[in-house]
């Protein structure tokens, strides 16, 4: 059992069925609450869980930034468990468009979180790329299948954990000298890919790799977010080989997330290459985020 506020407990393995009843109580819009994150991100974010009211309450202590709650979830006192969840922590943060209209906007500072935004397209228009705005997109996907017409693509599960660390390793080691991935947390990253297939079933993880003389050049992995929408946990594919991030998006939108309505691409971070490359997908829509703080009261005038 998970235990009540003000006690807390790491989340560990056998929590993600507790989870998965909490997360059946709505359908999650925004990528923190895919069940997959949560869990191979944990050693990174330091997740504590706790329940306040009934409802599930996360507490996040991240590297890079000061704790803070994700929003709470469940249906139970709410104004209530956000006035504990902000005392504790002195905000909530990543936060969903639907949790910020049900608040009273009067008690709250709220800031909009841009370089938090999901990205949700279509997982048709990813399939299909009609229309001169995906021009770019079929030409790095004609040149890459003239250049390698015998490549594979392959449906991933657990026994491919070896092959996909090494390919992040060598994307890694190229994308190192770049001002901002020098600065990525490695280790972290790799511990969450191994998490993601070391758990494979557990997490409900679907994805798919493309190999080439049998070797993986890269690999695109998500799981799903609510009925209706897949969540894209990595896509990392070698660097030196043109078209290889959109071959293996088109392929995976076409044989593996066929059957969800929607593809969440997760967040930019801000970072100006992947917004870029996220926008030239044309997206959907974005999933907005936001963190709310408690209204700093001034000193009362004598």
């Amino acid at each position: 059992m998970l235990p009540e506020y003000p006690k807390f407990k790491s989340l560990e393995s056998e929590d993600v069925n507790q989870i998965k009843q909490h997360l059946k109580q709505a359908a999650p819009k925004i990528c923190e609450w895919a069940l997959a994150n949560l869990f191979i991100w944990k050693d990174f974010d330091h997740t504590l869980l706790t329940i306040i009211h009934k409802n599930l309450c996360i507490y996040i202590s991240p590297p890079n930034e000061p704790p803070y709650f994700l929003e709470p979830f469940g249906i139970h006192k709410i104004p209530e468990t956000t006035g504990i969840c902000l005392k504790h922590a002195g905000k909530i943060s990543r936060v969903s468009e639907d949790f910020v209209s049900g608040l009273n906007l009067y008690k709250y500072r709220i800031i909009c979180l841009r370089n938090q935004f999901d990205y949700i397209y279509q997982t048709k228009a990813l399939a299909e790329l009609q229309g001169r705005k995906f021009d770019g997109k079929r030409n790095h996907i004609k040149k890459f299948n003239n250049r390698f017409p015998n490549h594979e693509f392959i449906h991933l599960d657990a026994s491919h954990k070896n092959d996909a660390l090494k390919l992040f390793d060598t994307w890694f080691d190229k994308k190192r000298e770049t001002s901002y991935f020098a600065k990525l947390p490695h280790p972290f990253q790799k511990s969450a890919i191994n998490k993601a297939f070391s758990y494979f079933e557990p997490l409900n993880m679907m994805g798919g790799a493309i190999l080439i003389e049998k070797e993986m050049k890269g690999f695109i992995l998500g799981s799903p977010l609510n009925p209706e929408t897949i969540a894209i946990h990595f896509q990392y594919g070698d660097p030196s080989i043109y078209g290889i991030s959109q071959i293996l998006l088109w392929e995976a939108c076409h044989k593996i997330f066929s059957s969800f309505r929607h593809i969440n691409l997760e967040q930019d971070l801000g970072i100006p290459g992947l917004r870029k490359a996220k926008l030239s997908y044309h997206p959907l829509r974005l999933e907005k985020k936001f963190e709310v703080r408690p209204i700093q009261k001034g000193p009362e005038r004598a």
